[in-house]
């Protein structure tokens, strides 16, 4: 499934990706630095544990490209829950050549009619956390329609200490429908 915006174009993530993910993930190092959790591996066994997961129907994770081709973001679908829950957790970031161009907002509403197309991943629920320092994310989520749902302290460790996480969602029912 492949998603047009007025500015991106959102797919799946691929094996061709692999260059491509590395240098866009090395050019915007410092600008997820506070938000996301450390990674240890090299950037191609993380790209290919990424693309693995995937793969194997546990996430699913895409990129939003730009009109010339370049990775303006990141959306993922992380921890699908199948069977009575149908559900993941969303997670988003931009590249830093296309920070504060206001594609985080195409780029997760796509992300939501993948989400929950029938045809795509098909879920019933996304969810998001969200550190409530993260200013640019917490407008995202509120433009998309998320609805924020409660606080989880020390929800997840990044640059070595535990931070709390403001914790939205949005059902199916919820989201406009594509196109």
């Amino acid at each position: 499934m492949e998603i047009h915006t007025a500015r991106l174009r959102l797919r799946s993530l691929r094996s061709t990706d692999c260059s491509a993910w590395i240098a866009g993930m090395e050019a915007s190092l410092e600008l997820h630095r506070a938000w996301v959790p450390a990674v240890t591996a090299d950037r191609s066994t993380r790209f290919a544990a990424q693309l693995a997961e995937h793969e194997s129907g546990a996430s699913w994770k895409g990129i939003a490209l730009a009109e010339d081709g370049r990775i303006a973001a990141w959306v993922n679908l992380n921890g699908i829950q199948r069977g009575v829950s149908q559900c993941a957790n969303a997670g988003w970031s931009v590249s830093a050549p296309f920070a504060g161009q206001g594609m985080m907002v195409e780029a997760v509403t796509a992300l939501l009619d993948v989400a929950f197309a029938k045809d795509g991943v098909a879920l019933h629920r996304v969810a998001a956390g969200i550190m409530p320092e993260n200013t640019r994310s917490l407008r995202v989520a509120a433009a998309c329609g998320f609805r924020e749902e409660g606080f989880a302290p020390e929800l997840v460790c990044i640059a070595g200490q535990w931070r709390d996480h403001r914790l939205f969602a949005k059902l199916a029912r919820e989201h406009r429908p594509p196109g």
